[in-house]
């Protein structure tokens, strides 16, 4: 497994054009759609076909950076990306390596992102959302996949209302990157969906030195807590107050009525123990989503796409 890998990293390592769209896309502007700590995000189109619309991510590179080690890890995580192959989990297309020297470039999501889609939509059953997140990093996990940085931004919502998982496996990529904007200390996950295990802490190093598999399943604790509030976790904390409160085993407060369609508090309850302060007391997230799916097909949700669907699983690291 590990062998083919190696051989398709050194494929794109000695040709960077590998992966490289077959399509010319559009020029970029002045700025991008949008930035995070480590990249920005472009709307580009297809020359041959404007009709055709795609997310560029470029990755912003420094003169201090070891551009050598970013650049191993990036292929690596290119490959990976581009296998995933399920209908939560966004794919990448490809790279554009005539416009950025680091890139990935996947669908245009039409519907943004998770928090923004049911503002907009309040009647959209959130048990589904929900189920169809956890299934998707489930398929992650059973590859041998972290995605190091679950939350709400980086849940689209496609065409069909259909949640995909985006920006996962990027640690690899950052922990490089010598940017001032980093998320947190560690590079990984942002503070507020952050597990505390890989959080600094009054200058003591976090006791993880990368995300895991239970880190992942604290992150989607705190995305149950943005389907059952609307909002993000701790609304009314700056970050370093969020950061107290997690290293004291604090955690968002259960609201007095669930609203919000599928939401219950058997969702809550489900959250309590994906956010427990030892990782290991953590529920792996399959089983988090047998829970989900138990809950979906009690009665207390009638919409026939929350129930339990096989999708074909294939080893990303693999060919």
């Amino acid at each position: 497994m590990h062998t083919s890998v190696k051989k398709d990293v050194w494929l794109i390592w000695d040709s960077p054009t590998s992966y490289a769209l077959a399509c010319t896309l559009s020029k970029p502007g002045k700025r991008p759609l949008a930035s995070g700590g480590f990249a920005d995000v472009w709307r580009l189109t297809d020359e041959g076909n404007h009709d055709h619309v795609f997310a560029v991510k470029s990755f912003r590179v420094y003169e201090l950076d070891d551009t050598d080690k970013i650049n191993k890890r990036y292929c690596k995580e290119v490959i990976v990306c581009k296998r995933a192959n399920h209908p939560n989990v966004l794919s990448i297309e490809g790279v554009a390596p005539k416009l950025f020297e680091f890139s990935m470039v996947s669908q245009w999501m039409p519907n943004g992102n998770m928090l923004g889609y049911v503002e907009q939509y309040p009647g959209t059953n959130r048990l589904k959302l929900l189920i169809g997140v956890t299934r998707g990093l489930n398929y992650l996990h059973v590859n041998d996949v972290i995605h190091g940085n679950l939350k709400g931004q980086n849940i689209l919502i496609d065409a069909i209302g259909s949640p995909r998982l985006s920006g996962f496996g990027l640690y690899s990529i950052t922990k490089n990157i010598d940017s001032v904007n980093a998320p947190t200390p560690n590079r990984g996950c942002t503070i507020r969906y952050c597990a505390p295990e890989l959080l600094e802490i009054n200058g003591v190093p976090p006791l993880e030195k990368k995300p895991t598999n239970k880190s992942d399943v604290y992150s989607l604790s705190m995305v149950m807590v943005e389907l059952v509030t609307g909002k993000m976790p701790y609304p009314d904390s700056q970050d370093f107050s969020v950061i107290f409160l997690i290293s004291k085993g604090r955690r968002p407060v259960k609201p007095l009525s669930f609203e919000a369609p599928g939401m219950t508090p058997m969702v809550w309850k489900i959250a309590k123990k994906c956010w427990h302060g030892k990782a290991k007391k953590r529920p792996e997230v399959n089983g988090v989503l047998q829970d989900l799916e138990k809950l979906a097909n009690s009665g207390m949700c009638t919409h026939e796409a929350c129930c339990c669907h096989p999708w074909e699983l294939i080893d990303l690291r693999s060919e």
